[in-house]
Order: C-alpha cells, then sequence, then structure tokens
C-alpha cells in the first residue's frame, strides 16, 4: 500500500517536470530500499527514455534535512568525491543517480559469516575484504582533508562529517574498485573522529557483530585496519583515544537502542577490551 501511495504521488507531483513518469503502460516500477527515517526506493524503467538513466534513487524527505543534503552533494559533486550524480531536486523530492555494485554491509559481512579470526579467511577473501576497508579509509580522507576547517581550543581536527555513517551508506564495485558514498542529510562540521567513530561502530556491530559473536575478534581486526589506514593517510590528525572510545560507546549505545536491544556497554570494560586490540 504504500508503495501504491508513493508511485501515485510520484506520477503527480513529477509529472510536470518528467513526462516519462506515465503510468497508463505501467513505464516504470518501484521497489523499497532500507531508510531510518524518509522513504527511499529505486525506480526502473521498463523502456529507454530520452533524459533519464534506466534506474534512479528517489529520496523523499519526511525530514527538514533536504537542502542540507543536496548543498553537501553539489559540494564534494565539485571535489569530484564518489557520490551519485543528482538528477532532479524538488522538495521534498531529490532524484539520484543509481550508483553500480554492491552494498559494503553485505559485501564485507557476508565473508565473515562463522569467522572469528580474520587469518581464518582465505587469502583472497581475506584481501578483498581489506582492499574495501582501505578503500573506506580512502573515502574519508578525501572527505575530511578537502573539508578541512581548522582547528579548535582543544587542537581538535574540525571537518565537515558526513554524519549518522553507517557501511549501508557505501556502494562498492569491486571490478573497478570504487566505493560511492551516499546519505548526507544529517552532515555537519565538527570533530574528525566523529565519523571515525561512526565507521568503526558499523564494523563492530553489523551482523556478525559484537551483538551476534562470542568472540568479535574479526570485527575488531577490521576496526584497527580502518584506523590504521585513514591515519596512515592523515598523519597530521591526531587521534584522541579518550574521545573516539567515548564516540564508540556512544554510537553502540543509539544502535541498540534503534534495534531494541536491552543491553547497557559498560564503558570501562569496553574500553580496556579495545585497547588491548589496538
Amino acid at each position: 500500500m504504500e508503495l501504491l501511495k508513493i508511485r501515485k504521488e510520484l506520477i503527480t507531483d513529477l509529472r510536470e517536470d518528467f513526462p516519462e513518469l506515465v503510468d497508463k503502460f505501467n513505464h516504470f516500477v518501484i521497489s523499497p530500499l532500507q531508510s531510518k527515517q524518509n522513504s527511499v526506493i529505486c525506480l526502473t524503467f521498463n523502456k529507454e527514455t530520452k533524459r533519464l538513466p534506466k534506474e534512479m534513487i528517489v529520496k523523499i524527505f519526511k525530514t527538514y534535512n533536504a537542502d542540507n543534503e543536496y548543498n553537501t552533494l553539489k559540494r564534494l559533486k565539485k571535489q569530484k568525491l564518489l557520490i551519485p550524480n543528482i538528477l532532479f531536486y524538488k522538495k521534498p523530492y531529490l532524484i539520484l543517480e543509481k550508483a553500480e555494485g554492491v552494498n559494503l554491509c553485505d559485501y564485507i559481512n557476508d565473508k565473515l559469516v562463522d569467522v572469528a579470526d580474520l587469518n581464518e579467511l582465505d587469502a583472497d577473501v581475506k584481501k578483498e575484504i581489506t582492499i574495501c576497508v582501505e578503500k573506506l579509509a580512502d573515502w574519508f580522507t578525501q572527505l575530511h582533508t578537502n573539508n578541512m576547517i581548522g582547528k579548535n581550543e582543544l587542537s581538535e581536527i574540525i571537518v565537515l562529517n558526513k554524519g549518522d555513517t553507517r557501511l549501508r551508506d557505501f556502494i562498492y564495485n569491486p571490478s573497478k574498485n570504487e566505493l560511492y558514498g551516499m546519505d548526507f542529510e544529517e552532515s555537519y562540521e565538527g570533530n574528525h573522529i566523529d565519523d571515525i567513530a561512526w565507521v568503526c561502530c558499523s564494523l563492530l556491530d553489523t551482523d556478525p557483530g559484537i551483538f551476534e559473536m562470542d568472540n568479535p575478534k574479526s570485527k575488531i581486526d577490521l576496526l584497527n585496519l580502518f584506523l590504521k589506514s585513514y591515519y596512515k593517510k592523515n598523519p597530521t590528525f591526531h587521534f584522541n583515544f579518550k574521545y573516539f572510545t567515548e564516540k564508540l560507546i556512544e554510537n553502540l549505545n543509539i544502535v541498540m537502542r534503534r534495534r531494541h536491544i536491552n543491553l547497557n556497554l559498560n564503558k570501562e570494560s569496553f574500553m580496556k577490551n579495545i585497547s588491548k586490540e589496538m
């Protein structure tokens, strides 16, 4: 019912901008995509169109962050960061070109089912995971260094943060070793470690993760790999371990509330366990 409603609204609201969105001959189909706050769909045409690609991502905002995402996308596109091309924007609709590849979350975690240690993996599979995690560090290096605001009174590096970063916000194309970032509605200027902590949170908690595994060493190894790769590329960025762990715990607790997991991580013991590995 929800998809039918979205379809009717698309046709009604955008038919003047896109005459291709006619329904008489069922020229397009839509399928839902995961989103926490807004409605996001993949729209696929059944026939060629003059102006539009065969597949598009349509984000229909229910929040007030549409302008923030649109302006951030325009800013990053000028910097040649790999993000989807903007095809159209008129509140509440943001239409983007679909990036070719596989969701980074699935690409990594499908290889880690029943794997407690990365060294248990086939050498080629381990290399594939290593390459894409290093690519993720590359992507954030470009985002942060191109958008560095400066330092605050505590000498923290302030950058444009993507905000609320999850592995599902990235599409990876293994054949081209290209990583596309998306979902910038919560982007903001702040400590660069904010983004880093969200990435590490997603590396840890996505299934199979620390809530499903008795020994999540493989996930902590990925966290360490990401951190080492990022700070190797950014040697002038100071890593504040205390701030990082506080943000990491805060983010994991947010994830648990979202997933209705009735558990509160003990900050001291969790920091101790992580610090042993780093």
